[in-house]
């Protein structure tokens, strides 16, 4: 049977991409927040959740982090790559030196600032909600206007893509999330995500105590983050990825060993992690 996989839309951006991707044959629906695409989640609107949890350039997505703390139902069930590809696109027939205006969403044009002072170095840059519309605008723009935004943007408007890979960084990926409010942990789950923070937040050797258990046992750590609890000065709540299902026993161990010390511990979810980048 179809499941319904929200996305932060509209169409186009690298959002409907990475659900796409993962669910191609099912029924997409875009919503236009996070906000809004979490809320569908919590109320059973959806089945599935599609959003952005981290990018190589620019570290956690906050409001994702957040909710998940905070949701009492809602765990990750698998996680995509993609690569973030900008390509330049624009209405037919134009060439660069045609180009006098281009627009994207201020991300986008500050990633692909190399291409632009080089090869659009007299253009205006005109920042756009999302680098969808930016393309979709372009059908009511002129040949003076091009819009930076992923391959499926250009697709999905019939417009033709003039330069490809015009980012500054080619490692440049944005890790996404599948996130549900039913069922256990996936078949091949091998990743488990959770979060905690201490009871006592000023004594001294509280991170190496949280993850001495993980090394005592040879769990490999992913991931290590920290970030406020917004309780005041000195108060962090830490992110932690790590090998392994929340169930097998060293995990359990090491877990056991951890919560001794912290007030708030929580499980975003075991899932199968990531096997290399989502192409397609």
């Amino acid at each position: 049977m179809p499941k319904t996989v929200a996305f932060l839309g509209p169409e186009g951006t690298y959002s409907d991409e990475a659900c796409f991707f993962y669910a191609p044959e099912d029924e997409r629906t875009s919503f236009a927040s996070l906000g809004l695409v979490t809320a569908a989640l919590e109320e059973g609107k959806v089945d599935e959740a599609v959003v952005p949890i981290e990018n190589s350039l620019g570290g956690t997505v906050i409001e994702v982090v957040d909710f998940l703390i905070n949701s009492r139902n809602t765990h990750i069930v698998g996680e995509i790559l993609l690569p973030i590809d900008h390509c330049l696109i624009t209405r037919p027939g134009v060439q660069l030196g045609d180009i006098r205006v281009v627009m994207s969403k201020q991300e986008a044009l500050t990633q692909c600032r190399g291409f632009l002072s080089t090869e659009l170095r007299f253009a205006e840059q005109i920042p756009t909600t999302s680098t969808a519309l930016a393309v979709t605008d372009l059908k009511q723009g002129d040949d003076r206007t091009a819009a930076i935004g992923p391959r499926r943007s250009a697709e999905l408007a019939g417009m033709p893509i003039l330069a490809q890979g015009i980012q500054d960084r080619q490692s440049n990926v944005t890790r996404f999330v599948v996130l549900s409010s039913n069922g256990d942990a996936p078949a091949g789950s091998d990743k488990t995500s959770i979060a905690f923070d201490f009871d006592k937040p000023d004594a001294p050797g509280l991170v190496f105590g949280a993850l001495s258990p993980f090394a005592d046992r040879e769990i490999n750590l992913l991931k290590i983050e920290s970030r406020p609890t917004g309780r005041g000065m000195g108060n962090y709540i830490f992110l932690l990825d790590f090998e392994g299902q929340i169930d097998d026993p060293h995990v359990k161990a090491a877990i056991s060993e951890l919560i001794k010390h912290t007030s708030t511990f929580k499980v975003f979810g075991t899932y199968p992690r990531a096997q290399g980048l989502a192409v397609r």
